[in-house]
């Protein structure tokens, strides 16, 4: 998630001249971290926000608070949903971009999937619970979640333009793999071997492992060199259990 919250170096304080100053200390984060563009910033970002909403919520400050909370907390400190937007839209960006890159790579000529309204909603919850109270484990946590949003649903979208593709578009893909996966798990006819885009559009238990393989490409960050894998690994559990393929 470039940009977004890494945990590569913690949370910092607020520099000791804003320390007593939580909305200070807070809009002047914001702003190096609009200048630098860091990791770093945006952890200190992270850490101003939680100590800014602490000190507005007093004695509830350990308790997560609900949406209604969240609303009223954004009407009253700004810079805590403009926090909240940053890193929502650093996220976005960056999940869009492996989305981009993994219709590239299949030479699919529709438009790549965005976030729609309901996984953007949700990302906001997600990034605005995370500092209110700030989780010591959120950088464990909240890239791998946000980056799962959306997964399942752009995986589903692909298999559905996969199905429907021609044998090029795996001999393409798959390259110099293609004629193994092929002699391995093309259905075989009673008179020739058939295609392995016979495989994808007929046989939905292949498509539900390419599914699955392709979401958890995506939840993991979308690294294109593993995408070969993934898709050879799906045709594998037509013969093999998905715990062994």
């Amino acid at each position: 998630m470039s940009g977004g919250p890494s945990g590569n170096e913690g949370f910092g304080p607020p520099e000791r001249s804003q320390a007593g100053h939580p909305v200070l200390a807070l809009r002047a984060a914001l702003n190096r971290y609009e200048e630098a563009r860091s990791a770093r910033a945006m952890d200190v970002a992270f850490a101003t926000a939680a100590a800014a909403v602490a000190d507005l919520r007093g004695e509830r400050a350990s308790v997560p608070p609900d949406v209604s909370e969240l609303r009223i907390l954004f009407e009253q400190l700004p810079d805590y949903e403009r926090l909240v937007e940053i890193a929502v839209s650093e996220t976005e960006r960056s999940v869009q971009a492996a989305g981009a890159r993994l219709w590239a790579w299949f030479g699919l000529s529709t438009e790549p999937p965005r976030w729609n309204e309901g996984e953007r909603a949700r990302a906001r919850l997600l990034v605005a619970c995370a500092c209110a109270p700030l989780d010591s484990q959120v950088a464990v946590w909240l890239g791998p979640r946000l980056l799962k949003l959306a997964a399942d649903r752009w995986a589903g979208l692909l298999v559905g333009e996969l199905r429907r593709a021609d044998e090029e578009l795996w001999r393409r893909v798959l390259g110099e793999r293609y004629e193994s996966v092929w002699r391995r798990f093309a259905p075989r006819g009673r008179w020739r071997s058939r295609e392995l885009a016979d495989l994808m559009a007929g046989d939905d238990d292949v498509a539900d492992a390419m599914q699955r393989r392709l979401a958890r490409w995506l939840a993991e960050g979308g690294d294109p060199e593993r995408l070969p894998d993934q898709v050879e690994a799906a045709f594998v559990h037509t013969r093999t259990p998905d715990r062994l393929a």
